[in-house]
C-alpha cells in the first residue's frame, strides 16, 4: 500500500469513518510498521503522536459502546512494543466484542482455554483495627454496632461495613487526657473504609494501613499512611489535615485526593480530584490543583496533569491501566488477589490501556491478558508469568 493510501486509511479511522475491514487492515499495517524503519514522518506524521490519537480513538469507541451495551466485566486495550492499539476488547454481559486483529477462532480458544490450575477470588472488605492498648479487632467478622469505647469516643461498625469514630456529646473532652492512636490495616486481598472523628472519610486499598488519633486535639489533624488510600477530608480551615507518608507531608484543609505509596513502587503519587493540597518533601514544596499529580522520588517533586479519576478507579471497583506494563499490572493483581508473582524468561513489553472490574475471579483477568503475548501458570497462591 502506498504511503498516501495509508494516510487516508488513518484519517478515516480517526474520523470514525473506517469500516471494520479497514480498521483490521490499519491495525495490521501499523503493527508491521513497528518492525522496520520505513516510516515517513513528513507524510504520516510523528509515529508516537499518531499512536496516541489512535489509542484515544479506540478508547472513545469502546466507551460509546459501553454506554449502549452496559459492559458487565471489563474492557482493555493493549499495544505491542508501544504500537497502535493491537488489541481492543470488551466483555459484555450477553456476549463478547473484540476489536482489531483477533479472529473469532482466537477468541473462542481464549474463552475455552484453561490457563490456571487454581483460581483466586477477588479481594473483599477486610481489615484489622489495632487499638491503643494493643487489642486487635478483626473487622470483617466483627459484630455490627459499638466495638470499643474510650472517654467520649465510640468506635462503631455500620451495617454496610464502614468503621465510624464518633465523639459523644455531653462527656468530658478527650483533650483532658493523653491522645490515643489506633491503626486500621488491610491485608493483601482486602480493602476498608473508615470515618474519622472529624468526619473525614478514608478508603484503604489492599495491603495498606492508616494510623490516626481517636480525637484531633492539636492545631492540626495528623495521620500516617502506608500503601494506598483515597481521602475525602472534612473542611476545617483552623485545623489543617496532614497525611505523613515517610518523608512526604501532604497538607490539606478540605479536599479529595488519592495517595499511592506502596513500598514496591518507584515513587509516591498524590493525585488531586478537588480542592488544593501542598506537598512537602525535604526543602521542596509544591501545590497541586485538581487533575494534577505530584510524583515524589526522594526529595524531588514533579507535577504533571492527569485524568484524576483513573487514580481512584480502584475505590470505584476497577483496575484502570494507562500504558501499564505487565509488571505494573501484576503488582496490582498480586495485592488484590493475594498471590505471589514470579517471572520466567523475558516477558512481553506490551503496554495496556483500559479497565477491568475488580470483582471478577483471577482467571477471567488472565484470560484477557493472555491475548497479548504473555502467559500465566497459577499454582496454589503463585503466578508464573512467561512469554
Amino acid at each position: 500500500m502506498q504511503k498516501q493510501e495509508f494516510q487516508q486509511l488513518i484519517d478515516k479511522y480517526l474520523n470514525g469513518q473506517a469500516t471494520a475491514d479497514e480498521v483490521q487492515l490499519l491495525m495490521e499495517l501499523f503493527d508491521n510498521a513497528q518492525t522496520n524503519n520505513d516510516w515517513d514522518e513528513q507524510t504520516l506524521g510523528v509515529k508516537q503522536d499518531l499512536e496516541d490519537k489512535m489509542l484515544q480513538r479506540l478508547q472513545s469507541a469502546v466507551q460509546q459502546s459501553s454506554a449502549k451495551h452496559q459492559p458487565k466485566v471489563f474492557k482493555i486495550f493493549a499495544s505491542r512494543n508501544v504500537a497502535a492499539a493491537v488489541i481492543g476488547l470488551m466483555i459484555i454481559s450477553a456476549g463478547v466484542y473484540y476489536g482489531t486483529r483477533h479472529t473469532a477462532k482466537e477468541v473462542a480458544l481464549a474463552k475455552n482455554k484453561t490457563v490456571v490450575k487454581h483460581d483466586a477470588d477477588p479481594g473483599k472488605n477486610e481489615a484489622v483495627l489495632t487499638l491503643d492498648n494493643g487489642e486487635k479487632v478483626v473487622l470483617d467478622s466483627a459484630r455490627i454496632g459499638t466495638l470499643a469505647k474510650k472517654g467520649n469516643i465510640s468506635i462503631k461498625k455500620t451495617k454496610d461495613g464502614q468503621l465510624v469514630y464518633q465523639v459523644e456529646e455531653g462527656k468530658a473532652s478527650a483533650a483532658n487526657g493523653p491522645v490515643a492512636y489506633n491503626t486500621i490495616s488491610t491485608p493483601r486481598g482486602g480493602q476498608y473504609q473508615v470515618i474519622l472523628p472529624d468526619g473525614s472519610k478514608i478508603w484503604l486499598n489492599a495491603a495498606s494501613s492508616l494510623k490516626f488519633p481517636t480525637a484531633f486535639t492539636g492545631s492540626q489533624r495528623d495521620v500516617e499512611l502506608t500503601g494506598e488510600a483515597y481521602f475525602e477530608v472534612a473542611k476545617n480551615p483552623s485545623k489543617p489535615f496532614m497525611v505523613n507518608v515517610n518523608a512526604l507531608k501532604v497538607k490539606v484543609l478540605g479536599t479529595h485526593f488519592n495517595i499511592n505509596a506502596y513500598a514496591d513502587e518507584d515513587d509516591i503519587k498524590t493525585t488531586l480530584l478537588e480542592g488544593l493540597v501542598q506537598l512537602t518533601s525535604g526543602n521542596n514544596h509544591n501545590l497541586l490543583k485538581p487533575d494534577e499529580q505530584g510524583i515524589v522520588k526522594g526529595d524531588n517533586i514533579q507535577v504533571v496533569e492527569v485524568d484524576a479519576e483513573r487514580a481512584v478507579a480502584w475505590k470505584n471497583g476497577f483496575f484502570d491501566f494507562n500504558r501499564a506494563s505487565i509488571r505494573d499490572i501484576m503488582k496490582q493483581l498480586s495485592r488484590w488477589y493475594n498471590i505471589e508473582v514470579v517471572y520466567n524468561g523475558k516477558v512481553s513489553d506490551d503496554e495496556f490501556m483500559g479497565r477491568i472490574e475488580r470483582n471478577v475471579k483471577l482467571s477471567q483477568v488472565l484470560h484477557v491478558l493472555e491475548l497479548s503475548h504473555v502467559h500465566f501458570k497459577v499454582e496454589d497462591k503463585k503466578i508464573t508469568v512467561s512469554p
